[in-house]
């Protein structure tokens, strides 16, 4: 991903971004934490400024990156994660009432969450898997090659339908935002397996 996408993407989604040529980094308001990319001289380097820990913010979640691309895919990621966790996680969610499948996938539905994205029966690539064992549910995302790329431990059935839900209802707004810039241009490639992981898990 290159800063012209970057820029692009959040525009409309209404992040705000401030980009030069040493750093990019999400605007935000006083004292609040922000994600930001920086050139060191030798490499991009990634970081969550805290500032809970005062007076000064501490840099957290540092990760370094050789490519400029990796690195704004990295931040664009990590930013669109936190932009969408209040959507995600809402005061008073019902899913924390559902106690049944039937239950979880009309909700499912009724968030206009794809079919394609979550399944209780067939395994398929880049799903969000639910499997009953014993009374418990094991939640797993299914990678490209139909290969479990990771699982919980078996949850009880209430804990399993909410994490089935929140890593759906991630996955289906990333592929969201995958398949309307993708369909303009804007994009040029999906986003991978470690790219999905990194979003909903």
């Amino acid at each position: 991903m290159n800063r012209d996408q970057l820029g692009h993407i959040f525009n409309e989604l209404g992040i705000k971004i401030s980009v030069n040529d040493n750093l990019i980094k999400e605007e935000s308001g006083y004292y609040e934490n922000y994600n930001q990319i920086e050139n060191d001289g030798v490499n991009w380097v990634y970081s969550e400024m805290n500032f809970e820990i005062r007076p000064l913010p501490e840099k957290e979640d540092i990760k370094k990156f050789d490519d400029e691309k990796e690195a704004i895919k990295y931040f664009f990621i990590k930013t669109l994660r936190k932009f969408y966790f209040n959507k995600i996680h809402t005061t008073n969610n019902p899913i924390r009432q559902i106690d049944t499948i039937e239950e979880a996938k009309m909700f499912f539905q009724n968030l206009g969450i794809e079919d394609d994205y979550y399944s209780f029966k067939v395994i398929r690539p880049h799903e969000v898997y639910a499997e009953i064992v014993d009374d418990k549910i094991k939640v797993s995302f299914i990678d490209e090659k139909k290969q479990k790329k990771f699982t919980t431990l078996p949850l009880d059935i209430k804990r399993g339908l909410f994490v089935m839900y929140r890593l759906s209802y991630s996955l289906h707004l990333l592929k969201m935002v995958e398949k309307e810039f993708l369909r303009r241009g804007i994009l040029t490639e999906k986003f991978n397996d470690n790219d999905i992981e990194l979003f909903i898990k």
